[in-house]
């Protein structure tokens, strides 16, 4: 039996640090829990000479994959330098290899799914990507063991703690778009060019890899429908907040009679939700199973620390079964590969839900009733309507909101297409889909 499990790690950034801090306060403890010492003996990261403003002396730094993939020595590979293309050759090869590997690469599992399981499923070696979706929430571990006698019927996630934080300063700070963003770059939380998480990429990656675990299935990112958060204005807020909603980026995932809906978007939660709840930078995953019904898990999404402890969880387990030469006891995506399928996404035009529009027309006689014909050819029943604001002159536009019943997608975008199209209408219609949950 091994006396010691021996580490790799790609990347010695915001996460890698993370996971040698982690392991020289818990090392102890982590142990005792395990029964043989947990040891990072290599690093390999493109510049092996920076300071990283920890003590790395006895860790072996060097820019040469091959000094951790061709050490036998290594028991466990942990992929943690982002991106995908150098990322994508280093988990395939280590797995390759019989090596284990642990991953918080969404987006590689996310755009290379098929690749990247499929060796999963071959190798030798085990497979951790805990630490890809939501940070410290052990969602990927629930679905796969704690759900693992479920239909999971739903998803609905806040799984972007840079575009919640946005929303949550917008809330409470009556704050615009644009200098709530400004407010997270300034507190660390969002990018300098911050696009991969207000436009919604970085929910989508993290929303794949939870479908294909849920709905047993390989499924394609590109059929995903994804929308950001850029549109959102505060009087969306406010008109929000006035009918009982909070504006919330989703991720969701939806097992339906007609097929899985897969979808991100900014959406009405209703204020009685517990997602409504969620603030800041936090992340929460309810899911909803048809014997268990609906769970929620709440926690930090991101961060060194989060992060690391999700990655070192991973670690963990499969130094368990190493130790114990069990093998991979749980299947990389919960299920058997011969069970596994492609699956397709539900176009978003045959998504049925209710829907927030807000039209900016000009004070004329006839245009609530031009557009409330137009809906109702198409099929949109209203639930209720709001105008809001005066116009000064003829030229001001007022706003008009119209909650519908739910509607086919196909039939709304249809119908805005024409309403948008008459000359009283000032700016293109803002639609935010409506959690009916």
């Amino acid at each position: 039996m091994k006396e010691s499990i021996k580490l790799g790690i790609f990347g010695l950034g915001t996460v890698g640090k993370g996971v040698v801090e982690q392991l020289r306060k818990n090392g102890a403890l982590i142990s005792q829990r395990l029964g043989k010492e947990l040891q990072i003996t290599k690093a390999v990261t493109a510049n092996p000479t920076k300071d990283r403003g920890i003590d790395l002396s006895d860790i072996q730094i060097s820019s040469d994959p091959k000094d951790i993939l061709d050490d036998p020595e290594i028991d466990i590979v942990l992929e943690l330098i982002g991106g995908v293309t150098d990322a994508k050759s280093i988990v395939l090869e280590a797995l390759q290899k019989g090596k284990s590997v642990v991953t918080a690469n969404k987006a590689l599992l996310a755009e290379c799914t098929e690749e990247i399981f499929n060796m999963a499923y071959q190798s030798k070696g085990l497979f951790g990507f805990e630490a890809s979706v939501a940070g410290c929430i052990p969602v990927i571990r629930e679905i796969k063991s704690s759900y693992s006698g479920e239909k999971i019927e739903e998803i609905s996630g806040i799984i972007n703690g840079t575009a919640n934080y946005i929303l949550t300063s917008m809330i409470e700070d009556k704050a615009d778009f644009q200098v709530a963003l400004k407010a997270a770059q300034d507190k660390g939380y969002a990018e300098a060019d911050p696009a991969f998480d207000i436009e919604g990429t970085d929910t989508a990656h993290k929303l794949i890899i939870l479908m294909d675990l849920a709905f047993n299935g390989l499924f394609d990112l590109k059929e995903l429908y994804v929308e950001g958060i850029t549109k959102i204005t505060p009087l969306d807020i406010e008109i929000a907040e006035q009918f009982g909603y909070t504006i919330k980026l989703l991720g969701k995932a939806v097992n339906t009679d007609k097929g899985f809906e897969g979808r991100v978007h900014p959406t009405l939660v209703k204020t009685s939700n517990m997602l409504a709840s969620v603030r800041g930078a936090f992340n929460a995953v309810a899911i909803k199973g048809n014997f268990m019904g609906p769970t929620l898990s709440y926690g930090a999404g991101a961060g060194a620390y989060p992060t690391a402890s999700a990655v070192m969880g991973d670690v963990i387990e499969i130094s368990r079964n190493l130790l114990q030469e069990a093998g991979q006891l749980v299947p990389p995506l919960a299920s058997m590969r011969d069970q596994l399928s492609k699956k397709k996404i539900l176009p978003m035009s045959e998504v049925t839900t209710e829907y927030y529009l807000r039209f900016s027309v000009l004070d004329e006689v006839g245009v609530m009733s031009k557009i409330t014909t137009l809906l109702g050819e198409n099929d949109i029943g209203i639930r209720s309507m709001l105008q809001k604001g005066e116009a000064h002159s003829p030229k001001d536009p007022i706003h008009v909101v119209i909650f519908t019943h739910k509607a086919i997608e196909k039939n709304i975008l249809k119908a805005l297409a024409k309403i948008d199209s008459l000359q009283f209408v000032a700016e293109p219609t803002n639609l935010i889909r409506i959690d009916t949950e």
